[in-house]
């Protein structure tokens, strides 16, 4: 790499902290044109990389999905090449028209990266997959069962919110162990840290990160990662460190690696067939999700209900719907979900709706995902005075509070962002895709008890979309049943009910009874 290649990738990395996805794209495009034969031949993946940063930036999930495809494909080091194949697999999730056996083609294939090991100062050799346990573990015994927890950080995020529950299983009955690759903590660490009976941090570590699991000794160890933040946890999986593997929560489809043994799911997500989509066994819990709503949801649900029971429904839904002459749509989370496709529904909403209005939230900063959102919404032909385009904020609870429907995306639906709506009294309106990742929100609202507010199909979404705007007595009894769900004696029940099935799914894994 010659010195003004390094200094064009400096460049091009400050434009992007700023958010200059526009100026970082021209400038990789250049540096595309006039790189040497050496660097092209070393590190032309550092720009395709770069440029899936950028199209992150714009929102642009197929330019993201291209971007990192290519990077792992110029890329030489095992390693990288694996964090850029996870990056393209998260990517292709945005993307519709994809069906669910391409999609779980291009996990098994991602899978194939992990059957060769990469040691520091050694080549790539094979390590055989080891075959799901049947009877070794705490099988037979009476100690606790010791299952170890692994994932990029313990911090608060999206997913903690759905694991957050695993570390109140039984301590009679469970040993437990967090393994973060992450030094930074916060609250949730101290959390998770006071629920197990060890905390190691790998971060730093490298290869012997291995060890230092394998010397507790797990009957069982639970994945939080899968293939996002790069698919860290993944390296670590493939050189089986636990007899049993399983993954959960932190990922949303197959992993594709053949160490990972069995993936946490329920009926809705995985019905009859779907093993075919998968190298792990399909687990399936009544609810595959148990969401621990924070303090703050906590405090608006219960002023909401009191406000309900002040208000009486039909003076609730009345309120819902004066704002701005009639319905609040709304749908909060990462921008990148916002297909084509999506855009023409909620258009032909609106256009049947005309006193409705639509709020999007982004989970990101960005002042260039706006804009380029806003430009997308004018070329689909949205009423944009009708259409509030906002950038992430830590503050978004009570705006979300105030929506009278969410509307989910597709082909990739919310998930954390679906519970936190139902957990304020929302309703959300989900359309049933094809496959694990697609049906997230099916699973969601089959929990809560109201399948009906999912949609086969994209005419059947509008539909129900517009009789939910018209209808505000309905609107108002599904606020306070979400509501009545939300009160502490429920919560503590719903997640009572999980731990028990849990706990009998990691006994069974393990080869116990």
């Amino acid at each position: 790499m010659t010195e003004r290649e390094r200094a064009a990738l400096r460049g091009i990395r400050a434009q992007l902290a700023r958010g200059e996805a526009e100026a970082a794209l021209a400038a990789l495009r250049a540096l595309r044109e006039t790189a040497s034969p050496e660097f092209r031949a070393r590190d032309l993946w550092r720009v395709h990389e770069f440029f899936g940063a950028a199209f992150r930036l714009l929102g642009d999930a197929a330019g993201c999905a291209q971007a990192y495809y290519e990077a792992a494909r110029a890329d030489r080091f095992l390693r990288s090449q694996r964090a850029h194949y996870s990056s393209y697999l998260f990517a292709l999730h945005y993307l519709p028209g994809i069906s669910a056996a391409a999609l779980a083609a291009q996990h098994f294939a991602c899978g194939r990266l992990y059957e060769a090991r990469e040691d520091e100062g050694a080549g790539a050799r094979a390590v055989p997959p080891r075959p799901l346990s049947r009877g070794g573990g705490a099988a037979g015994t009476a100690r606790p069962l010791r299952v170890g927890f692994l994932a990029p950080d313990f911090l608060d995020s999206a997913a903690a919110r759905f694991y957050d529950v695993f570390f109140d299983l039984p301590r009679r009955a469970f040993t437990l162990h967090a393994y973060s690759l992450a030094a930074e903590e916060d609250e949730l660490t101290a959390s998770v840290r006071a629920r197990t009976a060890a905390y190691r941090v790998l971060a730093g570590e490298g290869i012997a990160a291995a060890d230092i699991v394998r010397a507790d000794r797990l009957d069982v160890l639970v994945d939080l990662g899968g293939h996002t933040a790069g698919g860290v946890t993944l390296p670590l999986l493939a050189r089986r460190l636990a007899p049993v593997q399983l993954e959960a929560v932190g990922w949303f489809d197959t992993t594709g690696v053949p160490a990972v043994d069995a993936l946490l799911t329920d009926g809705v997500m995985d019905g009859a067939g779907a093993a075919r989509l998968f190298t792990e066994r399909l687990c399936r819990l009544p609810r595959a999700w148990c969401f621990t709503p924070t303090a703050a949801m906590r405090a608006l649900a219960a002023q909401a209900r009191g406000t309900e029971d002040a208000r009486g429904t039909q003076a609730g839904a009345a309120a819902g719907q004066a704002v701005a002459g009639g319905v609040t749509f709304a749908a909060f989370g990462n921008f990148l979900k916002i297909s084509d496709a999506v855009l023409a529904t909620w258009r032909e909403i609106l256009c049947r709706l005309p006193a409705a209005r639509l709020v999007l939230q982004d989970t990101l900063r960005a002042p260039v995902r706006v804009r380029a959102l806003q430009a997308r919404l004018a070329a689909q032909g949205l009423p944009l005075a009708r259409v509030a385009v906002r950038m992430g904020e830590d503050g978004y609870l009570a705006a979300l509070a105030r929506a009278d429907v969410v509307l989910d995306t597709f082909p990739y639906p919310g998930g954390a962002m679906t519970a936190t709506a139902l957990a304020l009294g929302v309703p959300v309106l989900t359309l049933a895709g094809s496959h694990h990742s697609a049906r997230v929100g099916c699973s969601l609202l089959t929990a809560a008890g109201h399948p009906e507010l999912i949609a086969a199909d994209a005419a059947a979404y509008v539909r129900t979309a517009c009789e939910l705007a018209r209808d505000s007595g309905r609107r108002a009894r599904l606020r306070a049943d979400l509501l009545r769900q939300q009160t502490e004696e429920a919560i503590a029940a719903r997640r009572t009910d999980y731990l028990r099935h849990f706990a009998a799914a990691l006994r069974q894994l393990a080869g116990g009874t």
